[in-house]
């Protein structure tokens, strides 16, 4: 059978070596393989950050550049509507001179 007397000190001897052993293959394995991980999850979202930072800078841009456009078909139809006006008035342009 098993000889209980030899258990002692073989969990002495796991404990003791063992034990640091495996701490310190699992420090040098995976703590590279988790900074690893943690920088290129990090990374895709400071991409994907910039990315929509400058998706968004496009669209308020576009969306001034669309304001400007109704800006400046506003006046026109304001000064079309001036010119209709004075027209079925019957009363032609002033000339000044």
């Amino acid at each position: 059978m098993f000889d209980f007397e030899l258990l002692i000190p073989l969990t002495a001897i796991f404990f003791v070596i063992g034990v640091p052993v495996l701490a310190a293959a699992t420090h040098f394995v995976l703590r590279p393989l988790v900074r690893d991980v943690t920088g290129a999850i990090s990374g895709k979202n400071q991409e994907a950050s910039e990315d929509l930072t400058e998706r968004i800078g496009r669209i308020e841009q576009a969306i001034l550049d669309q304001g400007q456009q109704i800006d400046r078909l506003i006046e026109a139809e304001s000064f079309r509507r001036q010119l209709e006006a004075g027209r079925k008035a019957g009363s032609p342009p002033e000339l000044e001179g």
